[in-house]
């Protein structure tokens, strides 16, 4: 196998593995469903208002705890654009600006309904697990492959194209010419699969969410089936790369 063809089948392996992670905030998003719920349950109107005081501050302080690393690891993140760095922290500074409030004012509340009521808007009000964190994810994701994997995927297309224009017909057999179509095919669909999609998701609120818990389902899907494609574009190129080898 000539220096080329080497580079091509290290840039191919490289293009489908997806930027790792770390963090609650940049966990792995799963074609599932939305993140697991990870509030306690809401108190009940028998409750005394320090004990809805009590477990709204400790719900309060834990999505303050999981603000403050997302905001560490999207503002540090190498994955994710410009642009959708300054959406996503203005989000999650915002959450960490009105939770602080509202926790102000629930300590503050005199009367328990009034404080069960301020409660309820630590979830309908910011839903931190259920879209701040995930939008994260989504946009580290989105960003990898229109940064990282689409260029990498097209890169190897036109250097295993040079290639096969050098080669006798032995080599550039239909089997080949298949799969170098099929590449082109994937890598089209990547690209539709992808395009806009972090700004779609980064434009959603927590009003929208409220409207419709389903509201991540599609981009979700759309992420899973271009991972899908980018392995399959990876094993078009492995193909190619072997019968030139």
């Amino acid at each position: 196998m000539n220096r080329l063809t080497r580079a091509t089948v290290g840039c191919a392996a490289a293009a489908v593995t997806l930027v790792g992670l770390s963090s609650t905030a940049f966990a792995a998003e799963s074609t599932g469903p939305a993140v697991a719920s990870t509030s306690s349950p809401a108190p009940d109107h028998g409750q005394s208002l320090t004990a809805i005081q009590q477990r709204a501050a400790a719900a309060i302080a834990k999505r303050l705890a999981s603000l403050s690393v997302a905001i560490n690891d999207v503002t540090n993140s190498s994955a994710i654009s410009a642009g959708d760095k300054t959406a996503l922290l203005a989000t999650l500074n915002a959450d960490v600006t009105g939770l602080t409030a509202l926790g102000v004012t629930i300590a503050a509340d005199t009367t328990a309904q009034q404080a069960l009521t301020d409660y309820k808007t630590i979830f309908t009000g910011f839903r931190v697990y259920a879209l701040a964190l995930p939008q994260v994810r989504f946009a580290a994701a989105a960003d990898t492959i229109t940064g990282t994997v689409l260029p990498k995927l097209t890169d190897a297309q036109s250097k295993l194209a040079a290639l096969l224009a050098g080669v006798d017909s032995g080599k550039n057999t239909p089997a080949v010419q298949a799969k170098m179509t099929d590449l082109a095919t994937q890598i089209t669909a990547i690209t539709s699969e992808t395009t806009g999609l972090s700004s779609t998701v980064l434009a959603y609120t927590p009003a929208q969410y409220d409207a419709n818990h389903a509201l991540l389902s599609p981009s979700r899907a759309a992420l899973a089936i271009s991972r899908n494609d980018a392995r399959t574009a990876r094993g078009d190129i492995a193909f190619v790369t072997k019968a030139l080898a």
